[in-house]
């Protein structure tokens, strides 16, 4: 392991692979789990999910707990095998009694009792069987009312979507991996002087229950699939930082989407989740309609990009206003007229 990072600190990513697969093949779980990882999603590796997966559930067996809490957010998210709930809540269990901190944090957040967490959080052991059953998937799959703010363009918002745990636990997921936004035309990402931003983009080896469950919410509450979601991804506004008005679907007609362009879709709503609120300025602003609207912490708010008959939707042009003090962090949920299938 040890070497294998070395030679990604050389920028030598084959020689890493190469190291990491020798290990794996050893025996080593936790070397298969490491090349696990980056097969699944291509992260300086070839993108070889099947192979990825395998070394995972390989490593899992043998109870390696990062392999058990990669397999948990899998099998929760139904990414290449059925999902199942259950059996995710299980395997993050197993690797919360086998030490891992982001399998017990996880636990700590989705458990329903409340006072079993304070328990375990101040140093009870051996409760993370007890919080585990204390999961209750109906309540988070139930979010709070939502509350038109207009209807041309149609915009809800819901308050107190989220605790505000979930928030920091979110903005600690994307801690020292934001990189400058850029804009997507469809086919290519560009730097525009006009998103002066920062995003991290969430993919499946990024995720775990905790996201998997808000997304499920904001699937519950816009009665829109989790399959015509886009990737997620959390923006970081730093002091003076903005993105000027924009669109947010892509409307390119007949030219193809992503690599390849065979993807045919487009964005048709767009969902933000406040992840914190100790900021001034950092508004959304939709000024074809003159509305602002500031969420506090765990609030969500939601939009479309289509009028009722699935017509562009022009009065939806938004932007995010420069923040005046301190810095934001909110999430981002584009979602799709289809299942969403586009590599970008």
């Amino acid at each position: 392991m040890a070497r294998a990072s070395e030679l990604d600190a050389q920028g030598l990513h084959e020689q890493a692979v190469a190291t990491l697969r020798g290990a794996a093949d050893a025996g080593h779980a936790e070397a298969a789990t490491a090349l696990g990882l980056r097969l699944l999603v291509g992260r300086q590796a070839p993108f070889e999910p099947q192979e990825g997966l395998k070394l995972l559930t390989a490593a899992a067996q043998h109870g390696e707990p990062g392999a058990l809490a990669q397999m948990a957010t899998l099998k929760a998210a139904g990414a290449w095998m059925p999902q199942n709930w259950d059996e995710a809540l299980g395997l993050v269990q197993k690797a919360a009694e086998l030490g891992s901190v982001h399998a017990r944090g996880q636990l700590l957040i989705l458990a329903g009792d409340r006072a079993l967490v304070a328990r375990a959080r101040g140093g009870e052991a051996n409760l993370w069987g007890a919080l585990r059953q204390s999961v209750d998937l109906n309540a988070w799959r139930t979010p709070p009312q939502r509350r038109a703010l207009c209807e041309a363009p149609r915009i809800r918002a819901v308050e107190k979507f989220v605790p505000a745990e979930v928030c920091a636990w979110l903005i600690a997921r994307g801690e020292g991996k934001f990189e400058r936004s850029l804009m997507f035309d469809g086919q290519k990402s560009n730097v525009l002087d006009s998103r002066t931003c920062s995003d991290f983009k969430f993919d499946i080896v990024g995720a775990d229950l905790v996201l998997q469950v808000v997304r499920e919410r904001v699937s519950a509450i816009t009665t829109m699939p989790v399959v015509a979601f886009e990737p997620p991804q959390i923006f970081h506004y730093a002091l003076g930082e903005e993105i000027k008005a924009h669109y947010d679907a892509l409307r390119l007609g007949n030219q193809g989407y992503g690599q390849g362009g065979a993807y045919k879709g487009d964005r048709i709503a767009t969902f933000l989740l406040y992840l914190n609120d100790d900021y001034d300025g950092g508004e959304l602003e939709f000024p074809k309609i003159g509305l602002r609207h500031k969420g506090k912490t765990g609030d969500g708010i939601y939009f479309a990009h289509v009028d009722v008959n699935g017509t562009p939707e022009k009065l939806s042009l938004h932007a995010a206003t420069p923040v005046t003090r301190n810095e934001k962090f909110i999430l981002s949920q584009w979602i799709h007229d289809r299942p969403f299938t586009a590599a970008v």
